[in-house]
């Protein structure tokens, strides 16, 4: 307990690391609030209009159109005509078409360009199918908005600057670390020759990053709630639990960067922010419709992005409630920490050092 209060202490102490995973991410979200917040009103909101093409063979178009009935999020028409439709695309007088196979195929979504609305239509396309496909009984397929206020275009910017704060995390989880290797710092050398016991020192360490990066996130939070006044609706708690699994997410990425790369302190803390920043870009930080551009090229990319689950978690969570696409993603970021720390420790059993 002595050497936590001790460590947090040190930790404390550092004015940069302070700053960029406490200070920044607070700086960050206000400028972003002061950006969009005005951009798009939650009551002036339009459902995005799609056509369905009919086709008398699909099994799935009654199904369909009794879903869309239920889904306030979007305005679903029913017409015969593909050509018509197809020009009604391109004039952007819709957002998508969606056509109907024979049987029991799955409809498919055209689009002609990225965009908010356009991501809101497959994520809601995405989520009537994974319903579909998890066994329920047709009449018992509901898609329902849980998010009092419709999404708005900043929602997402906001998404991704939670994961990117997560993210920031592994700079604390990198410098605390370092503190314990003998090629890093003096204190380093001096625990590598002492009797103490080097599993407890580097878990310590890993306990006292994740007990500041949740005070960082907690005060985020308290900026979010109480000074912006931003909604995330009634899954609030969800949220903050998401966070958290994120922030261990971010832990176990210091711990990599740290015990991985054999560089020096400035160039680890490069590496962390680069990876965080490349991880949030795809993400959509950048641009809300980045997200969906590499979920239809790469999707596996994103499986693997702990920025993109995060705010892929954040989104379903807000829209859809805790179900099966929020629980994927917080399996994800569990499997991702656990893999990368597993590395890490097996890197760190196997350094040795010639002299010291």
């Amino acid at each position: 307990m002595k050497r936590l209060f001790y460590n947090l202490k040190i930790t404390f102490k550092n004015k940069e690391l302070i700053f960029w995973t406490f200070a920044f991410p607070i700086i960050l979200i206000t400028l972003f609030y002061a950006a969009f917040s005005n951009i798009t009103a939650a009551d002036n909101y339009t459902a995005p209009k799609i056509v369905a093409i009919e086709n008398e063979n699909s099994k799935l178009l009654p199904v369909y159109k009794q879903i869309f009935e239920k889904v306030d999020a979007l305005d679903v028409s029913f017409e015969n005509n593909f050509d018509e439709t197809k020009q009604k695309l391109e004039k952007e007088d819709i957002i998508g078409i969606i056509t109907f196979e024979d049987d029991m195929s799955f409809p498919k979504l055209i689009i002609e360009k990225n965009g908010t609305s356009q991501t809101i239509v497959q994520n809601i396309m995405t989520e009537i199918e994974l319903s579909i496909r998890s066994g329920k009984q047709f009449d018992e397929v509901k898609i329902k908005n849980t998010y009092e206020r419709n999404q708005e275009m900043a929602m997402i910017e906001y998404f991704s600057l939670l994961a990117m704060a997560c993210l920031y995390g592994a700079m604390i989880g990198t410098k605390s670390l370092d503190k314990s290797l003998a090629n890093m710092t003096a204190s380093g050398k001096r625990i590598a020759v002492s009797a103490i016991s080097k599993a407890k020192i580097v878990l310590v360490s890993l306990v006292t990053s994740y007990i500041t990066q949740l005070i960082g996130l907690a005060l985020l939070f308290l900026h979010i709630l109480f000074i912006l006044k931003i909604d995330f609706g009634p899954e609030l708690p969800g949220v903050i639990g998401l966070t958290a699994v994120g922030a261990l997410a971010g832990l176990a990425l210091g711990t990599f960067v740290s015990a991985a790369f054999r560089v020096k302190e400035d160039t680890k803390d490069g590496i962390t922010t680069g990876f965080t920043m490349l991880c949030c870009f795809f993400s959509g930080m950048m641009g809300p419709s980045m997200k969906f551009v590499i979920d239809s090229a790469v999707p596996f990319l994103n499986k693997i992005n702990p920025a993109a689950l995060l705010t892929d978690g954040y989104y379903s969570l807000t829209n859809f409630g805790a179900g099966e696409r929020f629980w994927t993603d917080v399996i994800l970021l569990l499997v991702f920490s656990g893999v990368i720390s597993i590395i890490s420790v097996k890197i760190l059993r196997r350094q040795k050092y010639d002299n010291l």
